[in-house]
């Protein structure tokens, strides 16, 4: 294979020390977090500023820590995707409710200030650990030279081989999401969709890394899938799975282009397309014509037209109901959409209407104060129940349940349980089991991290090609620490485990066993 080459590019830029040396600077800024965290513990300092210092540093350092992890090679490593995760989430996103930039946080803490003390030392010490536990795995030195290279002669061909077969099951899974719009009436069909669709990122991620080695039949039907995955999101009022099908290719670039410079503009201009649809998918599922179940395609589209007209052209004149309407639930709908789109007019508004995205402040605090105060959670008692496939127990409770549990919960209103509110690992596992649950939850993340990361590396060196078809969902499902710990991390490593240990069977006809 020529130097030059796709996977040359791909393979040739992780290099074992420079790694190791990124993980260790990971390490060193979640220990400064950890160090900050339990002197204010102990200090219990009064000042906001000081407080929210803490992390913000932890938001900056973790920033670096992703740019030169990935840029090592790392664009996979679930690892590097966890401490981006957390960076955003624990870091700005706790800035973000200290500040308060959602109005019910001044309703639950007033001008409370030690409960961000006591959730900084909660993230902190929850970081560290898991960091800690995934090293030895994550840990690329291991790995002898001699083994780097071991397949990197046929891996390429390997994947331009699957590449077909991938894209066919992306065009199966986004017909089925145009299919099962809005969303599957039966849990079993909507179950087994949900596992088709978890290919599409790996297709798209493909795409990207074989972008210049295809042919263009194979790029106007990947091109196709990435439009329609797109659209469907956008019609999904889905930020989610908009900004996954944009990531996922420019990932795939990455691995071929992983200059500092692309890698900082890229994620530029995700961060603004994130901000840009941010407030429309917002305001769109308070539209008045919105219905979550029953709502056709145009109807959706027609709302986002709507709510674009509204929030950034401040047309008046929208499709809302008018006050002579005898459907009064209607009416108040009609009202509360206008008000908040008045409210989110002005440009301060706008920035606090992005940050309440990422605040985890609160419901950080919340959840600490309910443990604390005598009232623990029972959302991770259901950790066997997720075990058992929905096909063999159509019965089975739903997973997801708790989100719109705990939103009526928090907000004490049981109106407020058509929406959900996601609690993060580390302040669930508090919620549930006090301190030895964060231990418990947090080492096991950290070997489930590690031993993707471990993946990852026998992956960029052609020992294991299977990994790329579940190596973007896994990044994801790293950086998402605002979830919950058995729906999201248990439920979705155990598909991951699966569709891993299928796609090694179906990789090792192509090319031989696979030695790991």
């Amino acid at each position: 294979m020529p130097n030059n080459s796709p996977a040359r590019a791909i393979f040739g830029a992780v290099q074992a020390e420079k790694w190791c040396a990124a993980y260790r600077v990971a390490l060193v800024n979640a220990g400064v977090f950890l160090s900050l965290a339990l002197a204010m513990f102990v200090l219990e300092p009064t000042s906001l500023a000081v407080i929210l210092s803490a992390p913000a540093l932890f938001f900056l350092g973790s920033l670096l820590s992703f740019l030169l992890m990935v840029g090592n090679g790392g664009a996979l490593a679930t690892v590097a995707w966890f401490v981006l995760g957390t960076g955003i989430f624990f870091g700005m996103g706790v800035v973000a409710g200290g500040l308060h930039v959602h109005p019910w946080s001044d309703t639950v803490f007033a001008n409370d200030t030690q409960y961000l003390v006591r959730i900084n030392l909660l993230n902190a010490c929850s970081v560290m650990i898991a960091l800690a536990t995934a090293y030895p795995l994550a840990n690329m030195q291991a790995l002898k030279d001699n083994n780097l290279h071991m397949s990197l002669d046929n891996i390429e061909g390997v994947m331009q081989k699957i590449f077909p077969f991938i894209l066919g099951i992306c065009v199966i899974g986004v017909g089925l999401r145009f299919v099962l719009f809005p969303a599957a009436g039966n849990p079993v069909l909507g179950s087994l969709a949900a596992k088709i669709y978890l290919i599409i990122p790996a297709g798209l991620l493909l795409f990207g890394i074989l972008w210049r080695s295809s042919g263009w039949r194979l790029r106007l039907v990947a091109g196709s899938v990435f439009l329609l995955e797109i659209v469907n999101g956008l019609a999904c009022l889905t930020k989610y799975q908009v900004i996954s099908a944009m990531l996922a290719f420019v990932v795939g670039m990455w691995l071929t282009r992983p200059s500092a410079k692309f890698i900082l503009m890229t994620l530029m201009i995700m961060a603004f397309i994130f901000a840009l649809i941010n407030p429309l998918i917002t305001l769109g599922r308070g539209h008045v014509d919105y219905n979550g179940n029953t709502n056709s395609i145009a109807t959706r589209f027609a709302i986002l037209v709507d709510v674009g007209n509204a929030y950034y052209l401040g047309n008046k004149n929208l499709n809302r109901a008018s006050p002579e309407s005898e459907d009064p639930i209607r009416n108040q709908r009609a009202m509360d959409f206008a008000k908040n789109q008045r409210a989110m007019q002005p440009a301060g508004e706008r920035l606090r209407a992005l940050g309440r995205r990422f605040d985890v402040a609160s419901i950080q605090g919340y959840l600490v104060n309910e443990y604390d105060n005598g009232r623990p959670g029972k959302s991770m008692h259901d950790f066997l129940v997720v075990m058992i496939p929905r096909v063999l127990w159509p019965e089975k409770p739903i997973i997801t349940r708790f989100g719109g549990e705990l939103s009526a919960q928090y907000y004490n209103n049981p109106k407020q349980s058509a929406t959900s509110t996601a609690p993060t690992y580390s302040a669930e596992a508090y919620w549930n089991h006090g301190p030895l649950g964060v231990v418990g939850v947090s080492i096991l993340l950290g070997l489930g991290l590690g031993w993707f990361t471990r993946c990852w590396q026998f992956a960029m060196a052609g020992r294991d090609p299977a990994y790329f078809l579940m190596a973007f969902p896994a990044a994801i499902w790293a950086s998402y620490v605002e979830s919950w710990v058995v729906a999201t991390y248990l439920g979705e490593f155990i598909i991951f485990v699966v569709i891993l240990l299928v796609g090694r069977r179906i990789f090792a006809r192509l090319s031989g066993p696979l030695k790991i």
